[in-house]
């Protein structure tokens, strides 16, 4: 029986160190728990791909006092639908659907920590009916980051700046949001669209 308690008690203590190591190692404020990859896994609009170009930590560091500058990449799709940024408690822009390609987008400066989300305007994407609390939806989770005014590293932002109106190789896209390839089919260049909104 004595063997049989040091075995439970080996075995619960090691199940617990990893949790705890972890949360005495982790720096909450050094990342934002959001999504820089939205979108879901079914449907034709749903299931696009939208995705935040920011760093691993899911914070967009830009440049305090200046213009704002925010990169997104719109996945490929039979049909496009248009693209909902929203900047919370600032304001909400609905922009024209377009294929497979990088929006570098251009916005009003801003100063204080605000939190990011894009998604596509589905058509029929709200809530379900008789759903009293109202969270049931059709849509898919948005691409959710956070803008910090800050020293605002801007190097992928840069080279996609020197691209507007041309095309930069996916295979750069993908290596920036790690090692995994894209899912589904992607043209080997991707027009990058710029706009100041």
């Amino acid at each position: 029986m004595s063997l049989f308690k040091h075995l439970l008690f080996a075995l619960c203590a090691t199940a617990l160190l990893p949790s705890l190591g972890f949360a005495q190692t982790t720096d909450t404020r050094s990342q934002f728990p959001g999504r820089r990859i939205g979108g879901g896994t079914r449907g034709e609009c749903t299931s696009r791909l939208v995705a935040h170009l920011v760093p691993p930590a899911n914070i967009q560091e830009v440049a305090k006092g200046k213009p704002v500058r925010i990169a997104i990449l719109e996945g490929p799709a039979a049909q496009t639908y248009p693209l909902l940024i929203n900047l919370q408690g600032l304001r909400s822009y609905q922009l024209e659907p377009m294929v497979a390609g990088v929006r570098l987008l251009t916005l009003p400066a801003i100063k204080t920590e605000t939190r990011w989300e894009s998604s596509f305007l589905c058509p029929g994407a709200v809530g379900v009916a008789g759903d009293p609390l109202g969270f049931i939806t059709t849509a898919s989770p948005p691409a959710l980051s956070l803008i910090r005014p800050g020293q605002g590293a801007e190097s992928l932002l840069n080279r996609l700046g020197a691209s507007c109106g041309s095309s930069i190789p996916t295979a750069v896209i993908s290596k920036f949001l790690g090692d995994a390839p894209l899912p589904g089919n992607w043209p080997e260049q991707l027009p990058v669209r710029c706009q100041q909104l």
